[in-house]
């Protein structure tokens, strides 16, 4: 039996969402709004357990989550800095099972101290644990032409599925460079 857990997915990665429930037998939807949420396909919906609860007070959110691990697939879009949460959910992650996260493109820059970035602290954290793989998407942004844009939901979702479908250790979905000429 294949769980799922989707985190932060409802919107800009719906679509990955729906690819991922499409393959499992079980998906967990861990969302403050998570009772209201449906993919409007009752073979998508039929498989989602709601779990309507706020990552802000982890040990609560954690604790919903446990009776229902550990996920062979993790599809997460979590805050930056919400490290403790971050290494309690890699705990709930089945041996050999697929953890996926979606960083926004601030989370490659270095500390003003010259910290490692977010990015590259998980890759490394994740790396130390050899039965988990470890997918990072990196969110940059188009640019076209003279002008730029940060990605839409599909071009998001896009990447999702791809680390599904094969990881990489980490996948930039747009572009990173020149960091001067992202959207304002």
């Amino acid at each position: 039996m294949t769980t799922t857990l989707l985190l932060g997915t409802t919107g800009m990665l719906n679509a990955a969402s729906a690819h991922a429930v499409a393959r499992s037998d079980k998906a967990v939807l861990a969302s403050r709004r998570a009772d209201g949420f449906s993919f409007g396909a009752d073979t998508l919906d039929t498989k989602l357990v709601r779990v309507a609860q706020s990552y802000d007070d982890e040990a609560a959110f954690l604790a919903a989550l446990e009776p229902h691990a550990p996920f062979d697939v993790a599809l997460t879009w979590i805050r930056p800095r919400a490290e403790l949460l971050r290494a309690a959910l890699d705990a709930l992650v089945a041996p050999g099972g697929l953890l996926i996260e979606i960083m926004g493109s601030r989370s490659l820059l270095t500390g003003e101290d010259g910290a490692p970035s977010i990015a590259t602290l998980r890759a490394e954290a994740l790396g130390r644990q050899p039965d988990i793989v470890y997918a990072q998407v990196i969110l940059g942004f188009v640019r076209e032409g003279e002008t730029s844009r940060w990605l839409n939901h599909e071009e998001i979702s896009a990447a999702a599925i791809a680390q599904m479908e094969m990881p990489l250790p980490r996948r930039i979905a747009g572009v990173l460079e020149p960091w001067d000429a992202h959207p304002r």
